[in-house]
């Protein structure tokens, strides 16, 4: 007799939705969307910021907005998170974390109502231990329906962390929003000043160091001999900024990288590039990468974990990204082979299509917890 449970109401609990705008921010959206295109009732219940929705995301996903406090957000947030899960009688629950109230939340509807929950892993515990003893506190890990994990690379730390079986299910990517595209290339390399014979590279990251952009700016000094004119854009923000800024001047190459900040429409920067790079460390299974290969970009990565996985060399490659004269040469061969990165950029885009669709990574949650 088959036991599953009809899925039609749930909700993702995620503090930093209005907040920031990274990967995990970006999956979520989209993630949402995809489960409100099937006619499932859902709601993103976060706490109160400046970030405006994206114009994709879908109408029929409801945000719940707990009051945003200066100080001691957490604990001001705590109730108006219970009074979510409370009135929204859900069938699921996503939760990222446990120490923004999460586990409050969930241990006091034990009482009350008891609510199914599956815990959504974005980072391996070597990155933020303190997030994974967060879930420990209070239990989550043990008493969740299921532990999903991004990446195998994550799922095997967690794995053996919490003693108990991960469900690994990857990003998604709209290839539609995120795809080749002459308008945009134009439009955006006009308002930049970059000539349409300019090699463009370029990466969509936070200004972290763990994010690998220095690695970039070494090989431009090498790459500038053979190519003057080409050009790196840097699409982002953060704390790494001042050292990137001086390490770019340091290195003579200021006029050749544009330090463009945070943008809403990535999808016509990448259009209007050539080479996708994303030389960094830490991740759990970076959307970026994705988004690279959904608009038809060569990919370079660094050897570090979880790209092993994820990078295909159909269309991509992964290197020692401290060894600058190795960045600078796999960037030159590409740029001197305009058919060799075609072939790759269409696999990319080829891949994602195939095997990243949000319609299929929705698909595998609601099998996971249906």
């Amino acid at each position: 007799m088959d036991c599953r449970r009809e899925i039609r109401r749930v909700a993702f609990i995620h503090p930093f939705q209005l907040v920031m705008r990274r990967g995990i921010e970006a999956y979520i959206w989209e993630l949402t969307s995809a489960f409100a295109r099937r006619g499932i009732y859902t709601e993103i219940i976060t706490w109160d910021g400046p970030v405006i929705p994206p114009a994709t995301l879908d109408s029929r996903v409801v945000i719940r907005r707990a009051v945003s406090s200066r100080y001691f957000q957490s604990a001001v947030a705590t109730p108006f998170l219970l009074y979510f899960m409370f009135r929204g009688k859900f069938d699921h629950v996503f939760v990222n974390f446990a120490g923004y109230g999460e586990g409050t939340v969930l241990r006091a509807l034990e009482k009350i109502r008891p609510l199914p929950f599956s815990v959504v892993l974005h980072y391996p515990p070597a990155l933020v231990p303190h997030r994974y003893a967060e879930f420990e506190h209070w239990s989550l890990q043990r008493d969740a329906a299921n532990i999903i994990a991004v990446s195998q690379h994550v799922a095997l730390q967690a794995e053996k962390r919490f003693a108990r079986k991960c469900t690994v299910i990857g990003h998604g990517v709209d290839s539609m929003r995120f795809r080749p595209s002459l308008e945009a290339r134009q439009l955006i390399r006009a308002r930049l000043g970059i000539p349409d014979t300019s090699p463009v590279l370029i990466t969509t990251a936070a200004l972290e160091e763990r994010k690998g952009i220095q690695w970039v700016l070494r090989a431009l000094p090498h790459l500038s001999e053979g190519f003057p004119d080409v050009k790196y854009l840097v699409l982002g923000d953060g704390s790494f900024k001042a050292e990137l800024y001086r390490l770019s001047q340091e290195l003579g190459v200021t006029a050749r990288v544009m330090f463009l900040g945070a943008v809403d429409d990535v999808a016509s920067y990448l259009a209007a590039a050539d080479i996708g790079l994303l030389l960094s460390r830490g991740e759990a299974s970076p959307v970026t990468l994705l988004e690279y290969a959904a608009s038809g970009l060569p990919v370079i990565t660094s050897q570090q974990p979880p790209f092993d996985e994820l990078v295909h060399p159909e269309w991509g490659r992964c290197l020692d990204e401290e060894d600058a004269l190795a960045v600078c040469h796999e960037i030159a061969n590409l740029i001197l082979n305009p058919n060799a990165r075609d072939s790759m950029g269409q696999n990319g885009r080829r891949y994602v299509q195939q095997h990243h669709t949000w319609e299929a990574v929705a698909g595998e949650y609601l099998a996971l917890v249906g």
